[in-house]
């Protein structure tokens, strides 16, 4: 069951929430500090957290180090707050906020990001089936890649150490993650490959190279996407699920229509 910690003074917006979620069959919790919200999230799975900015015993900002600095690190924080985005409150998002909700229409607000917090762990099931190839000659890079993966127990991953290596395998994956530049070798030439060998899979290249123009080149060599070295695990992850979308739509047309995709 979907489970939301609700950190809020008032009752009666409490209450709002809490009628329209339960009807709803998520699980809720609500508490009005945050040693109750500490003490919760020390105990049970928290799939999200909706905080006010005031919170009773501690500042907002403290509040989202906390939880991201934790064990909670990956639950989605929601903040909810007038419509008016001010100076302060763009501070808050940086420390780490998932989005804000608006108190105006504020079940509404609620539901609709739920929704979108929930298509979004349905990516990542997809992203765990998905099929992934780590191509880099640097072996650090690739470790390091893999153990991202790993922590988010993206499990299917296979690693290689050059565009030829890959090649030769003759395996067609979901998802390659290479690096523009290989040992005797530039991506651009491995990506049409990839490319023509396997219309439908996503190509996202990662590289410490910076030059607008050489980054183009490889876009239109058939890369769907772009990541700076050094990776950052937040940005690979959310990359991987916007890109495991055409995979999930893939799997679904196959299983609606089993045979279609192979006689397309």
């Amino acid at each position: 069951m979907y489970s939301i910690l609700h950190l809020d003074k008032s009752g009666l917006i409490k209450q709002m929430v809490k009628s329209i979620l339960v009807e709803r069959g998520f699980n809720y919790t609500p508490v009005e500090s945050a040693r109750e919200a500490y003490s919760i999230l020390a105990k049970e799975k928290i799939d999200l957290i909706i905080t006010s900015m005031l919170i009773s015993d501690d500042t907002i900002e403290n509040f989202i180090k906390t939880v991201n600095q934790g064990m909670n690190k990956d639950t989605p924080i929601f903040v909810v707050t007038g419509s008016t985005l001010d100076e302060d409150k763009k501070k808050v998002i940086n420390l780490g906020v998932s989005d804000y909700i608006s108190k105006d229409n504020l079940v509404n607000e609620v539901l609709k990001h739920i929704e979108c917090v929930i298509k979004q762990s349905e990516l990542m099931k997809y992203l765990r089936e998905a099929h992934i190839a780590v191509v880099d000659d640097s072996k650090l890079d690739r470790e390091f890649v893999k153990s991202i993966l790993s922590k988010n127990n993206v499990l299917k991953v296979d690693s290689f150490n050059s565009g030829n290596e890959l090649l030769e395998s003759g395996i067609q994956y979901d998802i390659y993650i290479l690096d523009a530049v290989l040992k005797d070798e530039f991506g651009n030439g491995l990506i049409m490959q990839i490319r023509r060998n396997n219309i439908n899979a996503s190509i996202i290249v990662v590289s410490s190279l910076t030059n607008t123009k050489t980054i183009a080149s490889i876009m239109d060599a058939g890369a769907d996407d772009y990541i700076y070295k050094p990776i950052d695990e937040n940005i690979l992850i959310a990359k991987l699920k916007s890109h495991v979308r055409a995979y999930a739509l893939l799997k679904k047309i196959q299983n609606a229509y089993p045979g279609m995709i192979e006689k397309l």
